[in-house]
Parts: C-alpha cells; sequence; structure tokens
C-alpha cells in the first residue's frame, strides 16, 4: 500500500531503466522519466546539433545535406513534454535558444512557410498543426490567427486532437467566442468517454491508434488528464480516470516511451492536487457477522 498513487510505479521506473534505445525522443523521454536532470542537461547540450536548418528536430542529428528533414511532431512534444515536466522540476526546461529556434520553426510550419511531407496512413495535417499551436501556446507563443491555417472540426479530429485543442482554448485568452468553444471541447471529450465498471477508455480509440505521431489511447487518456487538472467540471472525473489509467498498465508500465513519460507525470500532478493531505481515517470490513 502506498500513501499517493504517483509512488505506486516502481514498474514504470524499472521500465525507463532497462530501456536501450537513444533517439532524441527517446532519450529526453528516458531523462524526464527517471527524473535525470543529468541526463537531460546532457542531452538538452546536445539538442541543438539535432536541429535542422528551418529549427524543427530529428530524432537523430541530421547528416549533411539533409538540412531540411526534422519533425514538426517531434518539436511540438519536445515543448509539451518539457513545459509539463518543468512545472514538477524546473530544472527541465527546455534552453532558451533551442526553445526559440524549435518555435520560430513550428510557427513557420503553421503558417505554411515550411513544409513537412512525410508518409502517412492517412491526412494529418490539421492535426499536426494543432498540436504544433497547442506547444507554442504553453510557452506563450501562439497567437489567434494561425488557427485560420487549419479547418477547425473538432468533431472530426481524433481524440488527442481535440485535447490538444482544449489546451489551446485554455492558454490562448483572446481567441474569438472562446468560451463557447471551451464549452463545445469539454462536451465532446466527455461524450467520447466511454465508463466500462472500473474502466474507462476513449470509445474510438481504435482510430485514435496515430502512431505515426506517438499517439494511442495510453498518451491521450494522459495528457487528457494533464489538461483537465484542476478544472472544477472535471474533479469528480479524475480519480477515476486515474486508476483506470493505472489499469491500462501491463506488467507495471505502459506500452511506449512517450505513454510512459505523460503516465507518470499525469499521476504525479493528480497526487499533487488532489492528494496532498494525508489519508485518515479508520477502515472496517466484516463478513459473515465478524
Amino acid at each position: 500500500m502506498v500513501p499517493r498513487l504517483a509512488e505506486g510505479l516502481p514498474g514504470v521506473r524499472d521500465w525507463w531503466v532497462n530501456y536501450p534505445y537513444a533517439c532524441l525522443e527517446q532519450k529526453s523521454s528516458k531523462a524526464i522519466g527517471l527524473r535525470d536532470a543529468a541526463m537531460w542537461k546532457d542531452t538538452m547540450d546536445r539538442l541543438p546539433t539535432y536541429l535542422d536548418g528551418d529549427g524543427l528536430a530529428n530524432y537523430f542529428p541530421p547528416q549533411p545535406g539533409s538540412s531540411n528533414t526534422g519533425s514538426d511532431t517531434l518539436t511540438a512534444y519536445l515543448l509539451q513534454a518539457s513545459f509539463e515536466m518543468k512545472k514538477l522540476d524546473p530544472q527541465f526546461a527546455l534552453p532558451a535558444a533551442s526553445l526559440d529556434r524549435m518555435a520560430t520553426a513550428l510557427g513557420k510550419f503553421v503558417d505554411g512557410k515550411i513544409e513537412r511531407k512525410f508518409w502517412s496512413p492517412r491526412a494529418d495535417l490539421d492535426v499536426r498543426k494543432i498540436a504544433a499551436i497547442s506547444a507554442l501556446a504553453l510557452h506563450g507563443k501562439a497567437q489567434p490567427r494561425m488557427l485560420t491555417s487549419v479547418n477547425i472540426a473538432p468533431n472530426d479530429w481524433p481524440t488527442q486532437a481535440v485535447v490538444d485543442w482544449l489546451s489551446i482554448l485554455q492558454n490562448m485568452k483572446d481567441v474569438p467566442n472562446r468560451t463557447k468553444l471551451m464549452e463545445e471541447a469539454n462536451q465532446i471529450l466527455r461524450a467520447r468517454l466511454s465508463y466500462q465498471g472500473t474502466k474507462v477508455l476513449f470509445a474510438n480509440e481504435n482510430n485514435d491508434y496515430w502512431w505515426w505521431l506517438m499517439q494511442n489511447g495510453d498518451t491521450t487518456l494522459a495528457r487528457f488528464m494533464l489538461v483537465i487538472m484542476g478544472d472544477p467540471a472535471w474533479k469528480d472525473d479524475l480519480p477515476r480516470l486515474a486508476s483506470s489509467f493505472i489499469g491500462r498498465q501491463k506488467s507495471g508500465a505502459w506500452s511506449t516511451t512517450t505513454a510512459n513519460l505523460w503516465g507518470a507525470m499525469a499521476l504525479e500532478r493528480f497526487s499533487r492536487t488532489y492528494e496532498s493531505e494525508p489519508v485518515t481515517g479508520t477502515t472496517e470490513a466484516s463478513m459473515g457477522g465478524k
């Protein structure tokens, strides 16, 4: 028995300790997953060598002659993950110079000034742009005009994009009709939640498995918890979401680097927000009168 949910994750730490791979996403995720500030600093010291000519991050340092191969998805992920982790430990901030380069590149990607065309099994440009704007909004570097580059249709988006959309609306206070749009986003997310006993999932998770964008049901639910953390409208749902999210583990961990990163952060934020007071009282159980 542990006093807080976030302290009951030894399997996740073991998963990270034994994780052998080392691209930029994997190294940065592992540093956060292990709360290893030295590993994070070492990775961040090398970060400029991973940025392409436009400022987008590559999974591996680009070779000479391939200067425009960086990924908007990876760049947005780094900005989002560092922002959330910095709330828990300021040592995990992105270096200012690299942050500025990556943010500028994401802004140009959203505006159509630079393009990245990668193979994908379905059209994904709007979803990628929403993720980029969400990452920029967290750092105060997004502007409402950026939304004109996207067809705003959250009912048609995968759930992870709706979560990004809600995050955008939370962090960009000057979006026109913001209150109404936030209400609609919350309604969409609530309608997609499916409660099955102790299990909670999104009703369309099979269609939301966008692996090429590092997204699946686990990452979506974890990021959803982070976005709604502290929102009074979701307060009664969060304990059930947290316990159900833990139930999605296999052998004490989730299945991907991104899920283990977002999952551990979501549960730690949950513990700090809702489990700050120690549990007290007495529990009694009886069976057959005894």
